[in-house]
């Protein structure tokens, strides 16, 4: 019976010592694989060339009447302008005043001159 523990240890310490190379293996080849998995492959693209698009659905929807306006200032102009007029109050004022011949315009840039005659309707 002896013979046959001693042979039965011999062979556990055998499986022991194989069961510790493959643990030691294996874990080699877990850090190898981490270490690989952390370095991947960068792609570099240079120059991209796009010869068709192609949309399927585009919303153009616009949400105007949500906007409030609380100051519109400025002028319109349509049609041709040759140049910048007086604003209406000055022509008006320009206007009920009597012309005095002798008296020059203070403004620095000359504007266009506007007559305006009134007939009676018959």
């Amino acid at each position: 019976m002896n013979a046959e523990q001693n042979e039965m240890k011999d062979k556990i310490q055998a499986l022991e010592k194989e069961i510790q190379s493959l643990k030691q293996g294996l874990a080699s080849d877990v850090k190898d694989t981490i270490s690989s998995q952390q370095e991947p492959a960068k792609i570099v693209i240079e120059h991209l060339s796009i010869e068709n698009v192609n949309i399927d659905h585009a919303d153009l929807s616009n949400n105007f009447g949500n906007l409030g306006i609380k100051d519109l200032k400025g002028q319109l102009y349509i049609g041709t302008t040759y140049d910048k007029l007086k604003p209406p109050a000055t022509i008006e004022k320009e206007l009920s005043s009597p012309s005095h011949p002798t008296q020059k315009p203070a403004s620095t840039h000359p504007s266009p001159t506007i007559k305006v005659t009134t007939r009676k309707r018959s």
